[in-house]
């Protein structure tokens, strides 16, 4: 959708709060308190989205219980953020944002978490058929480290922040950030992720081995012996799908957003996978995002 035809649609607060209410409450009014239906309900006083709930009176409005709620921004500024952030394939910056929205960067500093927020979590069907596990680590280069800080080695010997994905070949991807690439830190994702009657593929890992064991087939492809590829029968063992998943990922941090503190990591890593599992339609992506139910994300919280 062109962006001149996205603020006709959604150029309005009226618009983007019947859009929202529309995509969160296709039933009618939730009470997110003690989750009451109302199809009837009728606004409270004269603010707009309003309602009060008949069984606990309790007053609420579409936003509470995302990231929205609280905010002092209009719709339309949400709505248009949105746009902005995933209407692309590449991510935005804030500096870009708070440029193009005439906004200060602070702001839309804050806007940008609460929408990557939005996208982490939601009910995820396991992968199945052949998938690809690996895991990259996200920082500069040892050369560039201060002084004061040495340089440890490259790879799992490293200190720097570990991020895990699997990818079913034709499907959507799983990631997460983990602590290590022991199988105590793998295990709860991988079980969680997977169908067992799959293919698993993966690199020469130690880790991988003892999960591969509970999968219907695991072929190991030894990237020291300059091995990448084989072919299995009538599958191509190989984790290069993978590994582009982290090359557009580390391609966005490094043209994009040039540096990417460990603390808020994970909520880059959810925005690229959320980007990475749909398709291009920007109206689309926005309804998906809306369905996400994280809470308040205030900016203590994120500077704490």
């Amino acid at each position: 959708m062109k962006l001149s035809t996205f603020i006709k649609k959604f150029g309005t607060d009226e618009t983007c709060r019947a859009h929202m209410e529309s995509v969160r409450w296709p039933d009618g009014p939730v009470c997110p308190k003690c989750g009451t239906i109302d199809a009837e309900a009728t606004p409270v006083g004269n603010r707009p989205g309003l309602y009060r709930c008949a069984a606990c009176h309790t007053q609420f409005s579409v936003t509470v219980g995302t990231a929205m709620e609280g905010t002092h921004l209009p719709l339309s500024v949400w709505y248009l953020a949105m746009y902005l952030m995933m209407s692309t394939a590449k991510p935005i910056s804030a500096m870009s944002l708070s440029r193009q929205m005439g906004i200060q960067y602070r702001t839309c500093w804050h806007l940008l978490h609460r929408l990557r927020a939005m996208l982490e979590g939601g009910d995820k069907l396991p992968l199945s058929g052949i998938i690809e596990a690996d895991e990259t680590y996200v920082g500069g280069k040892a050369k560039n480290r201060q002084k004061h800080r040495p340089a440890t080695t490259r790879g799992r010997g490293t200190d720097k922040p570990m991020v895990f994905a699997a990818i079913e070949r034709g499907g959507p991807a799983r990631s997460a950030v983990v602590s290590s690439a022991s199988a105590m830190a793998l295990d709860p994702l991988m079980f969680a992720w997977f169908d067992r009657n799959s293919t698993l593929c993966t690199d020469e890992l130690a880790t991988y081995r003892w999960f591969g064991s509970k999968m219907r087939n695991h072929f190991r492809v030894t990237h020291s012996a300059q091995e990448y590829a084989r072919t299995e029968g009538t599958i191509r063992a190989h984790v290069n799908t993978s590994e582009g998943f982290f090359s557009l990922f580390k391609r966005g941090i490094l043209g994009i957003h040039h540096q990417v503190s460990p603390k808020h990591l994970h909520r880059y890593v959810a925005e690229h996978e959320f980007r990475y599992n749909t398709d291009h339609d920007a109206p689309a992506r926005i309804a998906r995002c809306l369905i996400g139910s994280h809470g308040r994300l205030r900016l203590r919280e994120l500077l704490a």
